[in-house]
């Protein structure tokens, strides 16, 4: 975790210090800067001169901002910044005696409520948190999807199935067994109290109010619905150069449904070599948020003749090998299986792979 701690006063600078020592001492590999204001600055941290502009530059560069001085100067300084629980980062104020840590911003996805507790402990403050979930000792369905690394769909059911499980509704938690390692998914749960229903009572809506369900697969819910969407798996493309990057989402998209998966369990794009400046994928990759890995042709080519897989002449006349979707999906993947063979769109090819758990 990239963490900044940023003081305001000579004491905050000197508890900054003892913070960062202790922080790096743990277990946990954290990168941690500091800033002190011009002036106040006993431990030779970085310098700034005006809050306001300092939190403006750095809000997005760090996992976590820890700022030691009052909540108050804090909220109004991020206040500009602050956008989407999804994409902030977790925010923690302490008070320049140590006696308070607080978790202000992002409590559960940005990991803030977690840290609070780690900056308590370390410095001997008390560690304020006032997330209902947390207070009232119920599991959130967002701590889940963290724990688990999954991407929440839809992100709008969040807030209603959070409060569901405060006010003591009947939410079902279930587990898609066909998952790659259901054990691990499991044993997470567990660890923050988290038992899974039998996935084949999902289809008795009167056992429950609201579900959390941990799947890949596109599954139709009756009662209101959250998914926890591990990234399980790979797309291999090929495109005509020029190929606009909407137009690869939207390909992609109808791959996923063929095969009954959602867009949301997508790991990375794979793709050849020859593709690495091409804006269409490189486009389609930055909007959902994934890698994309590029194969050469000696790769692709060694997969090809392993898997004894179909080739084209004219894509092999255009690139050097005839097979780029599908090779480029197992290469990726690191598996033997095509969950989608190759399918062609106007312009784009797409094949699809799970992930093989490593």
């Amino acid at each position: 975790m990239r963490i900044a701690i940023i003081s305001v006063t000579a004491k905050g600078a000197a508890r900054a210090g003892e913070l960062a020592q202790a922080l790096q001492c743990g277990t946990e590999n954290h990168d941690i800067d500091q800033y002190a204001k011009t002036g106040r600055n006993p431990t030779g941290a970085a310098e700034y001169e005006h809050l306001g502009k300092l939190a403006g530059i750095i809000f997005n560069q760090y996992d976590a901002l820890i700022f030691i001085m009052a909540t108050g100067i804090v909220v109004r300084v991020i206040a500009p910044h602050v956008l989407d629980k999804r994409y902030d980062p977790a925010v923690v104020v302490m008070d320049d005696a140590g006696e308070h840590a607080i978790s202000l911003l992002s409590g559960h996805l940005g990991g803030a409520n977690e840290l609070t507790r780690k900056v308590a402990a370390a410095m001997g403050a008390h560690p304020v948190i006032t997330t209902a979930t947390d207070v009232n000792q119920k599991p959130a369905a967002d701590i889940l999807a963290v724990k688990l690394d999954t991407a929440l769909e839809p992100f709008d059911q969040l807030k209603l199935i959070n409060a569901a499980i405060v006010n003591g509704d009947r939410v079902g938690f279930f587990l898609d067994h066909s998952l790659p390692n259901p054990t691990y998914y499991m044993n997470t749960a567990e660890e923050i109290g988290v038992q899974f229903l039998p996935m084949q009572l999902l289809s008795q809506a009167e056992q429950y109010d609201m579900a959390v369900v941990v799947s890949d697969k596109d599954l139709y819910v009756v009662k209101p619905c959250l998914f926890l969407r591990p990234a399980t798996l790979v797309v291999g493309l090929g495109c005509r150069r020029g190929t606009a990057g909407a137009e690869i989402l939207n390909a992609v998209a109808d791959a996923c449904k063929k095969i009954g998966r959602s867009m949301k369990s997508i790991a990375m794009l794979a793709t050849t070599v020859a593709k690495e400046d091409e804006i269409g994928i490189l486009a389609a990759a930055q909007q959902i948020e994934i890698p994309v890995e590029f194969y050469s042709n000696e790769e692709l080519q060694e997969c090809i003749s392993r898997h004894q897989l179909k080739v084209s002449g004219f894509v092999e006349d255009k690139i050097g090998v005839g097979n780029v979707c599908e090779a480029a999906a197992l290469l990726a993947g690191r598996t033997s299986r095509l969950l989608l063979d190759r399918t062609v769109y106007p312009n784009i090819t797409v094949a699809i792979t799970e992930v093989v758990s490593q």
